[in-house]
């Protein structure tokens, strides 16, 4: 008889039978493909921008000024980019596709970047003095190109190498950790090298040279990345989270001009509970529902449920955990806002501190050694590598045992106050550098004359800004990261990225209006030779600026609720172990265990609604997967995203 149809068939059951062995590290077969990727791409894209300011003002000719403006301009495109190349990704092309298109973008503007340093014609020679308009249209144009380049990277590249790995494995959950910590190892290798090597080769040997190392580390990027195609693991594009939000704040806005009739009969009618206006028998979990109704602020955005109501308690296409969870990201605004300033000072680093050192005396060994100003950068990316862990592991601990807890705020508070003392440390080495100038203590006679100051005296504004990145910068992204729930985790990275973008080119707007206004009342702060400018004047009004911030920061801080969001590191769908999808993501999924009474760190147990209790801890829903994968601990400083 044929057992295979026979009820009397006797086949081992489904459930016990052997799972199949793991055959293959993910992280020794597929993450050096991608770790080799990142740090070949991190190589060029620091080789290209560390030393860019003296590229436009010692080759090019363009005054201080304009080229602060024009490198600020490009670093915040640098950072609005990738809010497009998350969306492409996340909603159209997927990670893979959109990596590999977006690096073919890069290498053609570092193609074209080297082109512009080599051939004859397209640099201004020693005796014509400012660049013309096509040579500078050839440089600004393969500048862009590259911004563009690097927004289809920056978000995704650590996403994708999360997708790599099966969180039902038990292998596979452990090497994601290992991977992170060496995909960090493979950005900081890869900055360093760009400001030491790579821009000594810049200032010393050839600048065709200093380009064409960059041009050929983002070649072979691509090279490394396409190799391991095979053995990726692709996650299919769904909506972005973004998309979302886009949607709920549009149908909110409209309605709140449009519909306010219907919006009170809507109020009225049976069934709407409180101020929220849920429907009751929806499918909102009692603990939301009530947290809901307790919440306040924002209260605007609940207007995208007022289109219409559904009998499977979605409104207008929403449910009411999606119009909430994009009133989470909202309320974040005011804090997004006043954090912005902070990349405007952060951004004189690799423009005004460059320019400072560039005019001190940069000799080494009895000048058989030239460091390249640029090079000073490494003692910000030292002391952010340095004082991270004595942060984390001493001095947190340390006022914990006094009870004294730091929150997110409070240390982005500081790290603002300690960006301010950047400012003031910049403006007083300028002060004794313009101070030995006049009494002619110079090692040059020339335009752009080199005083007799080391270089070596702007460590500490070096140290100090990488100290309000440990405290500032980390603190802005894990206080977005912990403020959102999952699915919305993208949202707030995104709020991240576009700080430091609108800071970027407010800082481009803020020296243009300066350079001109001092100008025109006689006494330029920022001329051609800075030698004869009020550098230190300027640092000034940076850190009073920054003072005049700290306030508005504070008054805002201080009116922010925090949300008491728990973030599953584990998703699980009753009960049973949710790995990361490998196919499409369900419209309908959204954030687990968020739990959201305002004004409490947790809800209480007798709390009801409509005659059900809310649970102090409540499994809201579905695996949600973020545009931008950060780790459990982002502490990444800004440099090195």
């Amino acid at each position: 008889m044929d057992q295979r149809n026979g009820d009397d068939m006797e086949a081992p059951l489904l459930e016990s039978a052997p799972l199949p062995e793991k055959r293959r590290s993910t992280f020794l077969t597929v993450c050096p493909f991608i770790l080799g990727n990142e740090f070949c791409e991190r190589l060029a894209f620091y080789g290209l921008m560390s030393n860019m300011v003296i590229y436009m003002t010692r080759i090019m000719g363009y005054e201080p000024a304009f080229a602060s403006v024009q490198l600020m301009l490009f670093e915040g495109t640098c950072y609005l980019t990738p809010i497009l190349g998350a969306w492409l990704a996340d909603s159209a092309w997927g990670r893979f596709k959109t990596i590999l298109v977006f690096s073919i973008i890069y290498f053609l503007g570092m193609v074209m970047l080297t082109a512009s340093a080599w051939l004859p014609g397209l640099t201004p020679g020693p005796e014509d003095g400012t660049a013309k308009w096509w040579q500078g249209a050839m440089l600004f144009g393969a500048l862009y190109i590259v911004a563009l380049g690097t927004g289809g990277i920056k978000p995704n590249v650590s996403a994708f190498g999360a997708d790599q790995f099966d969180e039902s494995d038990p292998q596979d959950r452990l090497e994601k950790k290992s991977f992170f910590n060496w995909f960090y190892f493979a950005i900081n290798w890869g900055s360093c090298l760009a400001v030491t090597v790579v821009v000594y080769v810049q200032d010393s040997i050839s600048w065709a040279i200093g380009f064409a190392i960059p041009t050929v580390a983002m070649a072979v990027a691509i090279t490394t990345f396409t190799a391991g195609s095979s053995l990726y693991t692709h996650v299919e594009p769904t909506e972005s989270p973004m998309t979302r939000v886009v949607k709920v704040l549009t149908a909110a806005a409209k309605n709140k001009w449009r519909q306010r009739a219907r919006r009170r009969q809507l109020r009225q009618r049976t069934g709407y509970d409180g101020p929220v206006n849920l429907p009751v028998g929806s499918s909102l979990s009692p603990g939301i529902a009530a947290a809901m109704a307790r919440v306040h602020s924002y209260e605007w955005v609940q207007d995208a449920l007022l289109d219409g109501h559904e009998d499977d308690g979605s409104v207008a296409g929403f449910t009411a955990e999606q119009v909430e969870e994009v009133r989470m990201v909202v309320r974040m605004f005011p804090i997004f806002l006043t954090t912005i300033f902070y990349w405007t000072i952060y951004s004189q680093m690799g423009s005004f501190f460059v320019m400072q050192g560039a005019n001190m005396d940069r000799n080494m060994f009895g000048g058989r050694f030239v460091i390249p100003s640029a090079s000073l950068s490494l003692f910000n990316t030292i002391s952010i590598i340095t004082l991270i862990p004595i942060y984390d592991r001493g001095v947190v601990p340390l006022l914990q045992r006094f009870g004294v807890k730091i929150t997110h705020l409070q240390r982005i508070g500081w790290g603002l106050f300690v960006c301010m003392l950047s400012m003031l440390a910049g403006s007083a080495v300028e002060v004794v550098r313009l101070g030995l100038f006049k009494q002619g203590h110079v090692l040059t006679h020339d335009k752009n004359a080199i005083v007799d100051m080391s270089v070596f005296w702007q460590i500490p504004q070096y140290i100090l800004v990488g100290l309000s990145e440990v405290l500032a910068s980390i603190g802005q992204l894990e206080f977005f990261y912990d403020q959102a729930p999952d699915v919305m985790r993208s949202c707030s990275m995104a709020l991240q990225l576009l700080s430091v973008c609108i800071g970027s080119y407010l800082s481009g707007a803020l020296v243009a209006a300066i350079s001109s206004a001092t100008y025109r009342l006689g006494s330029d702060w920022l001329p051609q030779d800075l030698n004869y400018g009020r550098l230190d004047l300027f640092f000034l009004l940076l850190a009073g600026l920054t003072a005049i911030n700290m306030v508005w920061f504070w008054y805002v801080a201080n009116a922010y609720r925090y949300k008491d969001v728990k973030h599953a590191q584990k998703r699980y769908v009753g009960g049973t172990s949710l790995k990361p999808p490998r196919g499409p993501v369900p419209p309908w999924a959204r954030a687990r265990e968020v739990t959201i009474p305002a004004g409490h760190r947790r809800a209480t147990a007798d709390m009801t609604i409509g005659g059900s209790p809310i649970l102090p801890e409540e499994d809201v829903g579905l695996y949600g997967r973020s545009v931008t994968f950060v780790p459990e601990s982002p502490s990444l400083p800004a440099n090195f995203r």
